[in-house]
């Protein structure tokens, strides 16, 4: 277990350096957090639809079916399902992240915690 939580802060430091310079560059140059969970917002939503886009499209020609993926062997079936996983799950989880940033526009918890 503590090998799969070291992998993941060493996986993921790039994340938390930018998150750490964003918390001290953004007030230094007077732009609102608002403006930065509004803009990431919009990004998410917009790659959300394209996403259902797609997912609609694969559901309406039969390609997320499974007799459709059944019907091939090898790495073409296990790429089919992996697209047809990645197309579920993108969706779920760009639905939380727009979820979460819409929350913070919402209830704006650093204004709490700002004087």
């Amino acid at each position: 277990m503590a090998f799969v939580s070291l992998f993941f802060i060493f996986l993921l430091w790039p994340v938390w350096i930018i998150m750490i310079a964003l918390a001290f560059i953004l007030p230094w140059l007077g732009i609102a957090l608002t403006t930065v969970a509004a803009v990431l917002l919009a990004c998410n939503a917009g790659f959300l639809a394209i996403l259902l886009l797609a997912r609609f499209k694969w559901k309406a020609a039969g390609r997320m079916d499974k007799e459709f993926i059944d019907g091939y062997e090898g790495w073409k079936r296990y790429g089919l399902l992996a697209a047809r996983i990645m197309l579920n799950a993108g969706v779920v989880w760009e639905l939380l992240v727009s979820l979460v940033f819409a929350a913070l526009l919402i209830f704006q918890p650093w204004n709490a915690a700002l004087p």
